[in-house]
């Protein structure tokens, strides 16, 4: 099975400006300068966003949480 890491997909303007709005201001502020804490939570936020989540503030949570594990 392929890694997630290495698969390419295109997003449009609408998901774009829901990753965006869930992405760096749900990182924990101790974290925010962090590259490896901004890369994995980038990475949780892509795979909510592939499961279907499409609501910002659900997918920062979920994300966040998941981060947090």
């Amino acid at each position: 099975m392929a890694s997630s890491h290495n698969v390419e997909r295109v997003y449009g303007p609408d998901s774009l400006r829901i990753m965006a709005a869930a992405s760096y201001k749900s990182l924990p502020a101790k974290f925010r300068e962090n590259e490896r804490a901004k890369r994995k939570l980038a990475l949780l936020i892509l795979r909510h966003i592939e499961r279907g989540e499409h609501d910002p503030s659900r997918l920062a949570c979920s994300a966040v949480i998941d981060f947090l594990r």
